[in-house]
C-alpha cells in the first residue's frame, strides 16, 4: 500500500513591486500528544506567536509563513521546549550545546568558495554528531563520518581521531556544498575525535564548541553512541526475494478452502477466492529452490475476511483459509532447512473494521476502551460515514493510532508472538504513513527478539529519513523500478538511470545498499511485461540490470514464466503452473541469471562503479576481493559499438565464452537490449 509524504517545509514564490517573498510551509509530526507546536526563526524575530501552528491532522502540525529570500536558523516550540527540525539534516551549533535548523529560501546568492584564498566560511561547516548523515556506525569496526562544506571552500579536510590525521574523500553534494567522507575503522570501544580543516594559510577545527582555530573534541562511546548502529544481516545481502500473495500461488490443501472458491486460473477480482495456501507453498518449495530464491516474502497471512488480508481482524491468529498455526511453523522449518528465509507482512497502520477494538468502539462508542486507538472525529461512530481516520479513505481500514500506549503494548504482543517462532523479518505496509516514533520503537522490539531480523519499509519515495532514525535497515526500493522503466521501458537513457540510482544511494546508510530490495512489479502495480507490452527482449534487458545491479533483487511470482496483468486485481492472478503455458526464454534467463548471480560474490556482495552511461548503453563494474565483474547493457533497440578500456581474458558468464585482447582494449558490439557480463580471468 501506498501514501504521500509530508516534508519539513514547502516553498512557493511570491512576487511583488518591492520584493520577493516565499510561501515556506512547515510541518512537524509530534513523538507524542502534544498541546503546542510553533516555529521560530530569525525570520520572524524568534516569536512563537507569529509562528503558532496548528494541528492538521493526527498528530501533524502545520504553519504557512512568507518568507524573503534568504539564509535562516529555526527552530521548533513543543509544549514550550525548543527542539530542532529532526527532519532537516542542515545544522548549525547554537553554542550551548543545542543546534538551529537551517533553511534557504529561495535565489539568495551564497558566498563564492576559491580554494587556497586562505577564506574558511565557517558557517557552512556541518557537522552533526547525533545525525546519521553525519555520522554513520554501521559496525563496531566502521563508521561512516561526513562533513559538509561550502562548495569549493577548502583544500582538505582530515579527520582525526587519537590524536592520529586520515584524509577524508570530497564528494560534490550538488553546487553548493562538497561533503568530506570517510570510512573510519577505530581499534577501541571508546574514542575522540574532531575534523581539520585547511585552505592556504588557514586551519581550523570542527569539535564540541564548533568551528574553531581550537576545539575540544567529540567522544564517541560505543556503550552510549550519538547515533546507533545500523545494520542488516549478511543472509540478506544480494540475496534474491520472491514475493507471494498467498492466495494466487497454489492450492496446497483443498479442505481449507471457503465454500466460494473459484476455479484456478480464473480471472481474479477484488473479492473472489482462489484457495492458494501455506500448504500449497510448502508444495512448491522445490521449485523455489530450483529458482534459486533465498528470501520469502509473503503478503499478510493473519486471518481476515479479504483475499488480501490487509484488513486484519486477528493478528494471533493464521487466517483458517491459509492453515493452521502448526502449517505456519512447518513452513519455518521446511524452508530454513532449504536455507531460504521468511519475511511475513506486518499491517500495523490500520486494522479491518472487523477486528476486535474497532468492534468493541461501535458498540460501546464514547465508552469503549478502545476509544483512543483510533482517530474518532465524532460520535457516533458508524462504518462508512466518515467518523474516523482511515487508510486512504478507505472505510473498511480505519487507522491505528500508534502513538497510544495500549495499542503499543499490544503490537509489542504481535512482534514478539511470531518473531519468536522463527519468521526472519517483517515487510511493514505503509510504513511511511506511521509515525517515526512507533516504526524507531518496533525495531527495537524486532532486533530484540531476533537480533538477526530484516525490517523492511514499504516507502515508494526516498527512505533516508526513516534510515537515519534507525527505524529499517532495508526497503522496497520503488526508487530503482522508477530509474529502471525510465531507462528501458520509457527509453530516457543510461544517464537518467544513472542520475536516479545515484541520488538514492548517496542518501542512504552505504551498509545498507545491498539489501535494498530491487523490485520491477509488485502485487500494487502493474506486472512488468505488460508495462512493457509483452517485448520479451526489453524485459530480458530489464531484469539482467535488476539482477546485476547493487541491492536484493525482487520477483513477484510468475514474472520469471512471463505472467502479465494490468492493475489490481489483474496483477493478482492464479500463478501459473501449467508449463504449456510459461515462456521458457524467460524462466531460462531468469534461472541463467539467479545462478550467475548467486555463486559470482562480486555480483551478489560487491562494491558498485559505474563508468558508462552513454545514450542508451549501460555499464558498471561489481567487484569483490580480487574479482571484477563488467556489466555492459544496451537497453535500446539498435546495435551498438563499445570501445571498452578492457584488456586481458574475460569470460561471458552469459555464454560461457571467452574475450581475449592483449596489445589492445576490448571492442564489444551489443546487440538491441542485450546484457553482457564478463568476468576478469585469473593469470
Amino acid at each position: 500500500m501506498k501514501r504521500i509524504v509530508i516534508a519539513f517545509f514547502f516553498i512557493s514564490m511570491m512576487m511583488t513591486s518591492l520584493s520577493i517573498a516565499r510561501k515556506v510551509f512547515f510541518a512537524y509530526q509530534a513523538t507524542e500528544n502534544v498541546k503546542s507546536v510553533a516555529v521560530i526563526g530569525n525570520f520572524n524575530n524568534w516569536s512563537p506567536a507569529m509562528g503558532k501552528m496548528k494541528r492538521a491532522f493526527g498528530t501533524v502540525w502545520t504553519i504557512q509563513i512568507e518568507i524573503p529570500d534568504g539564509v535562516y536558523l529555526y527552530n521548533f516550540v513543543v509544549n514550550g521546549k525548543i527542539v530542532a527540525d529532526p527532519r532537516n539534516p542542515k545544522r548549525k551549533s547554537n553554542g550551548k550545546g543545542g543546534f538551529y535548523s537551517v533553511l534557504t529560501v529561495g535565489t539568495f546568492s551564497l558566498p563564492k568558495g576559491v580554494v587556497g584564498d586562505g577564506i574558511i566560511h565557517k558557517n557552512y561547516v556541518v557537522f552533526n554528531e547525533h545525525s546519521r548523515v553525519y555520522l554513520n556506525p554501521a559496525s563496531t569496526n566502521t563508521i561512516y563520518f561526513a562533513i559538509d562544506t561550502l562548495k569549493d571552500d577548502v583544500q582538505f579536510v582530515n579527520f582525526k581521531a587519537d590524536d592520529k590525521l586520515y584524509p577524508m574523500t570530497r564528494v560534490k553534494l550538488n553546487r553548493y556544498t562538497d561533503r568530506y567522507k570517510i570510512i573510519f575503522h577505530p581499534s577501541k570501544k571508546e574514542f575522540l575525535y574532531e575534523f581539520v580543516l585547511e585552505d592556504g594559510n588557514t586551519k581550523v577545527y570542527m569539535g564540541k564548541d564548533g568551528v574553531a582555530t581550537s576545539s575540544r573534541p567529540f567522544t564517541f562511546d560505543f556503550s552510549t553512541p550519538t547515533v546507533s548502529i545500523l545494520k542488516d544481516p549478511d543472509w540478506a545481502d544480494g540475496a534474491v526475494v520472491y514475493e507471494i500473495f498467498p492466495d494466487r500461488f497454489f492450492n496446497g490443501d483443498i479442505s481449507n478452502d471457503p465454500s466460494y472458491t473459484m476455479r484456478w486460473g480464473g480471472t481474479p477480482t477484488y473479492d473472489n477466492f482462489f484457495g492458494g495456501d501455506l500448504q500449497g507453498i510448502i508444495d512448491k518449495i522445490g521449485y523455489l529452490k530450483d529458482l534459486g530464491i533465498g528470501v520469502l516474502y509473503t503478503t499478510p497471512i493473519f486471518d481476515s475476511p479479504s483475499n488480501h488480508k490487509y484488513n486484519t481482524r486477528d493478528y494471533m491468529k493464521i487466517d483458517r483459509h491459509f492453515g493452521t498455526l502448526k502449517t505456519f511453523q512447518n513452513l519455518i522449518e521446511i524452508l530454513h532447512s532449504n536455507n531460504i528465509r521468511w519475511i511475513i507482512d506486518g499491517v500495523f497502520n490500520h486494522t479491518g473494521t472487523s477486528f476486535s477494538a474497532f468492534q468493541d468502539l461501535l458498540k460501546n462508542q464514547k465508552k469503549s476502551k478502545y476509544v483512543n486507538w483510533y482517530f474518532v472525529k465524532h460520535f457516533p461512530v458508524r462504518i462508512e460515514s466518515g467518523d474516523y481516520a482511515t487508510f486512504q479513505n478507505y472505510p473498511s481500514l480505519p487507522k491505528l493510532n500508534t502513538n497510544d500506549p495500549s495499542v503499543q503494548k499490544y503490537l509489542k504482543q504481535v512482534v514478539d508472538y511470531w518473531t519468536s517462532k522463527g519468521i526472519d523479518g517483517w515487510r511493514i505496509d505503509s510504513a511511511n504513513t506511521i509515525s517515526n516514533s512507533f516504526l524507531i520503537k518496533l525495531y527495537g522490539w524486532i532486533h530484540k527478539c531476533k537480533p538477526n531480523s530484516l525490517d523492511v519499509a514499504e516507502i515508494w519515495t526516498n527512505a533516508s529519513n526513516w534510515f537515519n532514525e534507525g527505524a529499517f535497515n532495508s526497503t522496497m526500493n520503488y526508487l530503482f523500478k522508477d530509474a529502471a522503466y525510465s531507462y528501458i521501458v520509457y527509453g530516457a537513457g543510461a544517464q537518467a538511470f544513472l542520475n536516479s540510482t545515484n541520488a538514492y544511494l548517496s542518501s542512504y546508510p552505504p551498509q545498507l545498499w545491498n539489501s535494498l530490495w530491487n523490485l520491477i512489479d509488485s502485487h500494487d502495480t502493474i506486472r512488468a511485461l505488460t508495462a512493457l507490452k509483452n517485448n520479451v527482449q526489453k524485459m530480458k534487458a530489464l531484469v539482467g540490470l535488476q539482477m546485476t545491479f547493487i541491492g536484493a533483487p525482487m520477483v513477484y511470482y510468475g514474472d520469471e514464466n512471463g505472467m502479465t496483468g494490468g492493475r489490481d486485481p489483474l496483477n493478482r492472478r492464479c500463478m501459473v503452473w501449467n508449463k504449456r503455458k510459461w515462456n521458457f526464454e524467460l524462466h531460462s534467463w531468469y534461472k541463467t541469471l539467479i545462478k550467475i548471480r548467486n555463486e559470482t560474490p562480486a555480483i551478489k556482495v560487491g562494491n558498485y562503479v559505474p563508468f558508462l552511461a552513454r545514450d542508451q548503453l549501460f555499464g558498471f563494474e561489481r567487484s569483490y576481493k580480487n574479482q571484477d565483474v563488467y556489466i555492459f547493457i544496451n537497453g535500446g533497440k539498435k546495435l551498438e559499438n563499445v570501445q571498452t578500456r578492457l584488456s586481458g581474458k574475460f569470460r561471458d558468464l552469459v555464454n560461457d565464452s571467452i574475450w581475449s585482447s592483449k596489445s589492445k582494449p576490448i571492442a564489444l558490439k551489443l546487440q538491441p537490449y542485450e546484457v553482457l557480463i564478463l568476468e576478469k580471468m585469473k593469470k
